[in-house]
């Protein structure tokens, strides 16, 4: 693959992780105006329901502009994507009431969804594994770029745009996807987007293992971003600002991670048993925040979270691209989808868990993803998520 076109690859996965992260370390502060004097429980409901809006739309649209790009090419799906990203986001510093909100969050995450699949599907063309290994990573990457700014840019305008720091993080998100969308017209137009051989000789389905595992694993996210800010208020008793730099903190692990990852490339064939091992200690992250009660107890714990999410989500893409055929728009937006339905049950769960359990919910959220820990073996994985056939022959 010709460098500009993987740079404008990175780009716009950069866009679309900033668009999704800028606003969510301030959901209080957004929906407090929209809905004066509700109930904490209120509150918490309604912060794990526009969260979940956003990723029921990568659900339902995800496998559509994944086929989309294996018809009509990378770079119009992912210029739609970006473009019609900005309008919503744009939109949605209008909004006026909890309905307008909802709407607003919806189509950006509709758009949105037109991004990674298709960027992920590009990667699956290179046919040298150990240069794919990398450039997944390296994409997972750039979208910790796009976690790490965001909430960078949150924490800056809580401390210093007190009078609207909701709407500065809006524009800002809605300029980065116009940026993008810039870069990928000037640098996908460079190059041809690559040849349509795939490393696989024989097209198949992706194995449904890697659909539960990418839903697992996004599932923890999910649950982990909603109900961090809501535990500030808590029993953490952090401000606006410190939520912000916790989510910093959870990109620049990750970042870190995946920097690993990248080094890591020509140990790929130990990908697998690696799996394994990240998702315990991703569990183990959820449980250390399940008991923090002040901000070093809930670094301790994000760094835990971090570290392993930024192993597991690009070994499990990068994994899946070993096992699809000569479509894998249509395979990659399959498992865009179900990481999506992943963050959108724990985005809802943990906002309306949080508002019974409190910290429990990480607790619950905990033994779900370790579940994770017996599906990520290939080895022990039932047939019918796709296991193979090696369990039998232990």
């Amino acid at each position: 693959m010709h460098t500009s076109s993987f740079l404008a690859l990175c780009a716009a996965v950069f866009a679309a992780a900033f668009g999704y992260t800028a606003v969510m370390p301030l959901l209080p502060e957004l929906l407090s105006p929209l809905m004066p004097q509700a109930p904490p429980l209120r509150l918490a409901s309604h912060a794990g329901a526009y969260a979940a809006a956003y990723m029921v739309a990568v659900v339902v649209f995800s496998p559509a502009w994944g086929a989309a790009s294996d018809r009509y090419g990378a770079k119009a799906v992912i210029a739609i994507g970006l473009a019609g990203s900005a309008a919503a986001v744009f939109a949605s510093s209008f909004a006026d009431g909890m309905w307008s909100a909802y709407a607003g969050r919806t189509v950006q995450g509709a758009f949105a969804s037109a991004v990674l699949p298709v960027a992920t599907a590009a990667l699956a063309k290179v046919p040298d594994t150990a240069e794919r290994a990398r450039k997944v990573a390296g994409l997972g990457s750039a979208s910790l770029l796009g976690f790490f700014a965001a909430p960078a840019l949150s924490a800056a305008a809580v401390s210093f745009l007190a009078a609207d720091p909701v709407a500065t993080v809006l524009y800002a998100s809605g300029l980065v996807a116009l940026a993008a969308l810039a870069i990928v017209a000037v640098m996908l137009s460079r190059a041809p987007e690559g040849s349509s051989e795939v490393a696989v000789a024989a097209e198949r389905p992706l194995p449904w293992r890697f659909l539960a595992l990418n839903l697992l694993a996004y599932l923890g996210l999910g649950a982990f971003e909603v109900a961090l800010p809501l535990a500030a208020r808590g029993p953490l008793a952090i401000d606006a600002a410190q939520v912000s730099l916790l989510f910093v903190e959870c990109s620049l692990v990750m970042l870190a991670a995946q920097g690993v990852l990248m080094w890591a490339a020509p140990y790929r064939a130990r990908f697998e048993q690696a799996l394994v091992l990240a998702i315990v200690v991703y569990a183990a992250g959820l449980l250390v925040l399940s008991g923090a009660g002040s901000m070093s107890g809930a670094t301790a714990g994000v760094g835990l979270i971090a570290a392993s999410a930024g192993l597991v989500l690009p070994m499990v893409a990068y994994l899946a691209t070993l096992e699809i055929g000569a479509r894998p728009g249509a395979a990659l937006g399959a498992l865009t989808a179900a990481g999506g339905l992943g963050q959108a049950i724990g985005s809802a769960s943990g906002g309306a868990l949080y508002g019974y359990a409190g910290t429990g919910m990480f607790t619950a959220t905990a033994f779900a993803v370790a579940l994770g820990a017996w599906l990520a073996s290939r080895a022990c994985a039932p047939r019918w998520l796709g296991g193979g056939s090696r369990c039998t022959r232990s």
